[in-house]
């Protein structure tokens, strides 16, 4: 969602192939052969194969600094951006794995019910501290300026939407949340991947 949502907003030409998780494509041989994680997105771009939304938000980004949807190098605020994108995808991503896939990290039915309840505390507790960041230097991550890390967090947001810690609960991350659906990029991502 996030990287498709950044071609959009960037303007882009791409080429977007349909990976169904529901048949398990992401696990075909023919996937494995480019991410041998077995996960979604990955991307081509050059010959160059890069699998990992964070790191490919990053890698765009860099591709179109005109955009300035990344901080420059030399701003103070670039190790904030990756500060940003490295804890969504290292724990708050983790977090959201654990409670949305249990089984894969414990065999036992009550061994699961222990996971999704840690997680979800844990959940809790990473939607407090953007919560508060956001209500203290607000309304996008990096203050007054839009970045790849806000997409990041709005479609980590999105998948929370039917979780027992969603962050559409926490009033500064709603409103974060709120913007982003209005973001005509983000509008038609969700309409050619037909969510809503």
């Amino acid at each position: 969602m996030a990287s498709h949502a950044i071609f959009e907003e960037l303007n882009i030409d791409y080429e977007m192939v349909e990976i169904d998780l529901s048949k398990k494509m992401q696990k075909s041989a023919e996937y494995l052969a480019i991410n041998p994680n077995g996960k979604v997105p990955t991307l081509l771009h050059n010959g160059q194969i890069i699998y990992e939304s964070a790191a490919i938000l990053m890698y765009i980004l860099d591709q179109y600094p005109e955009s300035r949807l990344a901080p420059d190098l030399n701003s103070p605020k670039r190790g904030i951006y990756y500060q940003y994108m490295s804890w969504m995808s290292n724990t708050l991503q983790e977090a959201i794995d654990r409670w949305a896939h249990p089984e894969q990290f414990v065999s036992t039915e009550n061994a699961i019910q222990e996971v999704v309840e840690q997680a979800a505390l844990d959940l809790s507790h990473c939607w407090s501290i953007i919560d508060k960041e956001l209500s203290s230097n607000g309304p996008w991550l990096l203050g007054d300026t839009l970045s790849g890390a806000d997409f990041h967090l709005f479609m980590i947001a999105y998948w929370s939407r039917c979780y027992t810690s969603r962050a559409q609960d926490w009033t500064h991350i709603n409103d974060h949340y709120q913007a982003m659906l209005k973001r005509d990029a983000v509008q038609t991502m969700m309409l050619q991947e037909g969510i809503n």
